[in-house]
């Protein structure tokens, strides 16, 4: 190869590295086409929109309509509709079925009752005693029994009283006739 060759070879070279390294050319807009006249068979749009019927715009408000990510007793709660239900004595961090009726002394003037936690401890309790997470109340102590009143919240905030009673376990007789 001769000297030009060579010079002519790297020119195309370099050339052709620069040529790879450069933006890419941006295509030329298209021209615009402009129609001379509309044809006669078609229709002006003012026709065309007034034979579609028109389409009502709807739009939503929520004026007037609670959050419906927020609790509504919350907001129960907030508004004052809803008495605090639940009770300050350790008996209160328990729900009814946990707890269990150890014993019961009745024919006093105010009888009383213990009942025993899940962690084993135990509580007396008399008539108008809160416990219970619902905010219950000991109405009354029977032999063998107490029966305890709480509020239930239903799901549309409403309030209902319900009853549950409370029984000492039953206990099966001794068999003193059988000996060994």
């Amino acid at each position: 190869m001769t000297a030009p060759r060579l010079a002519l070879l790297a020119a195309l070279a370099a050339s052709a590295a620069l040529a790879g390294c450069g933006d890419k050319p941006k295509p030329s807009p298209a021209p615009l086409k402009v129609a001379a006249a509309a044809p006669a068979a078609a229709k002006p749009p003012a026709e065309a929109d007034a034979k579609k019927p028109a389409e009502p715009e709807w739009s939503y408000s929520s004026a007037g309509k609670r959050d419906p990510f927020r609790s509504f007793l919350a907001e129960a709660r907030s508004a004052g509709k809803l008495l605090d239900t639940r009770c300050a004595t350790p008996l209160g961090r328990f729900e009814l079925e946990q707890l269990k009726l150890v014993a019961v002394v009745t024919g006093l003037e105010d009888p009383v009752a213990m009942v025993q936690a899940p962690n084993g401890a135990g509580y007396t309790v008399r008539r108008g005693a809160c416990i219970g997470k619902n905010g219950g109340t000991v109405t009354a102590v029977r032999t063998g029994e107490i029966v305890v009143s709480e509020w239930a919240i239903r799901a549309d905030g409403t309030r209902d009283r319900t009853q549950t009673v409370l029984s000492l376990p039953k206990r099966e007789p001794l068999n003193l006739e059988e000996t060994p």
